[in-house]
């Protein structure tokens, strides 16, 4: 991420997420627990179906942890610097964090978060200026696989799937403003800005999203990333 996106939403409110194996996740708590972090939500997930996919990503296990923070911006690049290199997130497997926009937040501790808004210009250059877009899509129970599939095909280097029932389910449902209901699949994809047309044209195609009913694909910008194996590539 650049200086002039840090710069951009410094002032605003910041979602760092972060996903990593259950041993990673244990060690990240800790160290939220010494830092003092508060904000926090802890849901779990399953990596993508695939195997070849977890590979690619360097984790053997299906199992994905999600840590999700409510930061203001300049505190947010802080944490994120910090988990990089205590979580060694550049490594093969350690892990992924990304930052989003957050327009609002009201209830959090006043001392992490303050009520303050992105303005309208402030989200467009943000969107302009990120390298990667979040794509959500939710499905009926048992689609995940297909939705995994086709993005896949379409270029896609993994994902992470979150179910309507089970742990974490109820914050999932607040979180991410869109209610999960218990026979849904909710799937996480993070993929590069020249990708976000081609994949999600092949999920609506694939999917039939554009038929009533189908499922639910939202797009939102990624302010900064780390330990994506497309950032290891790009340096390689």
């Amino acid at each position: 991420m650049d200086n002039a996106s840090c710069a951009l939403n410094a002032n605003g409110i910041q979602m760092l997420t972060l996903i990593l194996s259950e041993s990673q996740c244990n060690k990240c708590v800790r160290l939220i627990k010494e830092q003092g972090i508060r904000g926090g939500v802890h849901l779990i997930g399953k990596g993508t179906v695939s195997s070849a996919i977890l590979n690619l990503l360097g984790i053997k296990s299906q199992r994905k942890d999600v840590i999700q923070l409510l930061l203001t911006g300049e505190r947010a690049q802080e944490v994120v610097d910090f988990f990089d290199e205590a979580l060694q997130l550049s490594e093969p497997g350690h892990g992924i964090a990304y930052t989003t926009p957050v327009d609002g937040a009201v209830g959090v501790p006043e001392h992490e978060v303050k009520h303050e808004q992105v303005s309208a210009g402030t989200a467009q250059r943000l969107e302009r200026e990120s390298m990667f877009k979040k794509l959500t899509v939710i499905v009926d129970r048992g689609m995940s696989g297909d939705v995994m599939d086709i993005a896949l095909k379409a270029g896609v280097r993994g994902g992470t799937i979150l179910h309507g029932r089970g742990a974490g389910a109820e914050m999932a449902t607040s979180l991410f403003g869109v209610e999960i209901e218990p026979e849904k699949e909710l799937v996480i994809i993070l993929t590069p800005n020249d990708l976000v047309d081609k994949v999600v044209q092949a999920l609506t195609e694939g999917l039939h999203l554009d038929e009533p009913a189908k499922g639910i694909l939202f797009i939102e910008p990624v302010l900064d990333a780390r330990g994506l194996v497309e950032m290891r590539d790009r340096k390689a």
